[in-house]
């Protein structure tokens, strides 16, 4: 490759967008997890990796303790250790409230921006409470109320069953886990599947235009001083 190939190149990597793209995750691919207490989906879209397991307040003093993931054609559930690890159809493997809070928990591999999720409600009532961090997290023996992280709430204002489109746009940070648990906050049990989750990877920072100036002419003497050299 000649110097100006070389410095061409070069010049192309660094003014190479960076803006990434909204990654969709789908869970209504079927069953693609064991059905065992403290199974782990995982899944990888777009170079981005989810990592995710599931919760319940069954151990002691309402305190969560290990579930197990449930997927089907209708979407992602949990099925805890009340419910038997293998529960299939209904709302006895949903995301629910009943008898114990369900959980399930997103790691990603890299920060992102969240952008919404899609569940499919069951029961005619269906509320979510969320919470997203950064960090190491596990909700291994902590009751509901001291889950750390920012936490926000969705309110169902419909009792129709259906899919529905939930905004994350409250999370205006960046985030490298989400939690999502069935909220009864009006001591109806909540039953949801969660059917997609969309997230951004968080792009690098783009350098200002001092800094672009400095790289650039930086670049520009490398490849000066190799078209100088004899030979080249």
């Amino acid at each position: 490759m000649n110097v100006v190939n070389r410095f061409a190149a070069i010049l192309g990597l660094a003014l190479a967008s960076v803006q990434a793209q909204a990654v969709d995750f789908s869970f209504t691919s079927g069953s693609a997890v064991s059905p065992a207490l403290g199974n782990v989906y995982t899944a990888t879209v777009s170079g981005l990796t989810i990592s995710t397991t599931a919760w319940a307040t069954t151990a002691a003093k309402s305190r969560f303790e290990a579930a197990a993931l449930n997927l089907g054609s209708s979407g992602m559930g949990v099925c805890n250790a009340a419910e038997g690890a293998g529960c299939t159809g209904g709302t006895v493997s949903a995301l629910d409230s009943s008898g114990a809070n369900d959980l399930i928990l997103f790691r990603f591999s890299g920060a992102v921006s969240l952008q919404s999720l899609t569940m499919l409600q069951s029961g005619g009532d269906s509320d979510l409470r969320m919470w997203a961090g950064t960090g190491t997290f596990s909700p291994s023996g902590l009751k509901i109320n001291q889950l750390t992280g920012t936490a926000t709430t969705y309110s169902n204002t419909s009792n129709v069953n259906g899919s529905r489109t939930v905004s994350l746009a409250a999370y205006t940070g960046s985030y490298d886990w989400l939690a999502i648990s069935a909220f009864g906050k009006d001591r109806l049990a909540d039953y949801v599947k969660l059917q997609s989750l969309t997230a951004t990877p968080v792009a690098q920072p783009v350098p200002d235009a001092a800094s672009w100036m400095t790289m650039l002419a930086g670049l520009g003497l490398v490849a000066f001083r190799v078209s100088r050299r004899p030979g080249t």
